[in-house]
């Protein structure tokens, strides 16, 4: 179970965040039952899949009941392109901010990019520099992952930087640069009803240990 706010979208489209809770089950089977049970008009079905960065969820149930209370805009991580250079290579600066999140999960799109820096903002400090090409990290389907958990006075405010593939095919691809999963540990009303409505076998979104039943979806598209 987790409170999904979803502010993805290419740029060039004027779209508005859209919040839903979502229930999903990683074995086979329905939820019908369930939903019944919660009676907080969720839908299920295949048609509204998921990208959670590090796992997409195909068949699932969600509603849209009372999903606008708990969080704010002020809440939602920001993808900003501070400049983009495009001399002998191609080079992309960006800032990210995770804004309350401590915890989260981005995604670089390899087959665009073919090495990146990643600093802490604040400090200058250098977190992750990788030659991708070189396999130092493996990348998962194209898409090169970093993860983040860090206590409560952890960095929340990133500059990267992204070195282009020579001929990647920016001007016709209309995916996603960078994809940003940022959880918060923050119950929110509505989260809050469906939990208590829920069997007490069912689990929480994100580390069994300490999950976080709040996340904000973010993207750069590749034309941005």
């Amino acid at each position: 179970v987790v409170h999904v706010v979803d502010a993805t979208g290419k740029l060039d489209e004027r779209h508005d965040t859209v919040s839903y809770v979502s229930l999903f089950s990683t074995t086979p089977g329905n939820l019908n039952k369930e939903v019944e049970q919660i009676n907080e008009n969720f839908v299920c079905g295949k048609d509204k899949p998921i990208d959670f960065v590090t796992f997409s969820v195909k068949y699932g149930c969600w509603t849209y009941n009372d999903t606008m209370s708990g969080w704010s805009e002020a809440d939602i991580p920001t993808i900003h392109v501070k400049s983009d250079t495009k001399e002998n290579e191609r080079i992309t600066q960006v800032s990210i901010d995770t804004k309350e999140s401590v915890r989260w999960v981005l995604a670089i799109n390899t087959k665009e990019i073919e090495d990146f820096k990643f600093t802490d903002a604040r400090s200058s400090e250098e977190l992750i520099s990788e030659d991708i090409s070189e396999d130092k990290k493996s990348s998962v389907d194209d898409w090169h992952i970093i993860q983040f958990s860090g206590g409560k006075n952890a960095p929340r405010l990133f500059d990267l930087t992204l070195y282009w593939k020579s001929g990647s095919a920016q001007s016709t691809d209309n995916g996603s640069l960078l994809k940003l999963r940022t959880d918060v540990n923050r119950l929110t009303p509505i989260t809050e009803r469906v939990l208590e409505k829920l069997p007490r076998w069912c689990s929480l979104f994100g580390k069994s240990t300490s999950p976080h039943t709040l996340a904000f979806l973010r993207n750069l598209p590749v034309n941005f």
